[in-house]
């Protein structure tokens, strides 16, 4: 069962980059273009989650361990993945900056305050104040902070073009970005609660939700490509 979430996981991680990359293709207009810019960091991103997720398998097949180490090849992947995905999301909004009115962040930042509050109660806090080393609690408190941090830039630009006069445009690509992105948070606040208590290991039900959040990514950047 391990092995083929593990498989399974690598897959749709392999599949989601594909589909960045034909985005890419799509988009590409030299290095100058915005939208180039947006898609080329995505993949960037998503080819580095990818090498994390490979390592991961690599600890448990040939070494048999089920928790890889604190700070491990595979969190450098995962960690360094993150600011791409940051960057592609940021240019994304820029294009359409002068749609985003301070109601419309305002909105954005309250949700996800909310989210990180139920998360920092049922998750985050109590990971952080387990009996472990600091670096292992910054690394496990790490993970979900940045996914919402991801999940709040997928917001604003759900509200743009759910709200504003570019409303119908790629909206149903932007709530498949939001929920995918939420299904990390959710993902990487459990695993951080569960290292933390000593119970997760390679296969464990959590990974489902980063399964599923591939999917949605997949999805996302699908109908993005087929409606703009």
């Amino acid at each position: 069962m391990c092995v083929l979430s593990g498989i399974l996981t690598v897959s749709l991680s392999t599949a989601t980059i594909a589909t960045s990359f034909f985005s890419l293709r799509k988009y590409w207009d030299g290095f100058g273009s915005k939208l180039t810019r947006v898609w080329l960091n995505f993949t960037i991103g998503l080819i580095l989650w990818f090498l994390g997720t490979l390592m991961l398998m690599v600890y448990y097949l040939l070494f048999g361990v089920e928790t890889a180490p604190v700070l491990s090849i595979a969190d450098v992947f995962y960690l360094i993945g993150y600011p791409p995905l940051f960057i592609a999301l940021i240019s994304y909004l820029s294009l359409v900056k002068p749609a985003i009115s301070k109601g419309i962040l305002a909105t954005a930042c309250t949700t996800v305050f909310a989210g990180s509050v139920v998360s920092s109660f049922f998750f985050i806090i109590p990971a952080a104040i387990e009996d472990a080393d600091v670096l292992a609690k910054i690394v496990n408190v790490a993970y979900p902070m940045l996914d919402l941090f991801l999940y709040m830039l997928s917001v604003l630009g759900l509200l743009v073009f759910k709200t504003t006069s570019l409303k119908g445009r790629v909206d149903k690509a932007w709530m498949l970005l939001n929920v995918g992105f939420l299904m990390y948070a959710l993902g990487d606040s459990w695993i951080s609660y569960a290292i933390a208590k000593g119970t997760y290991y390679y296969g464990h039900p959590v990974e489902l939700f980063f399964q599923f959040g591939y999917l949605l990514l997949i999805l996302a950047f699908y109908i993005h490509a087929r409606e703009l």
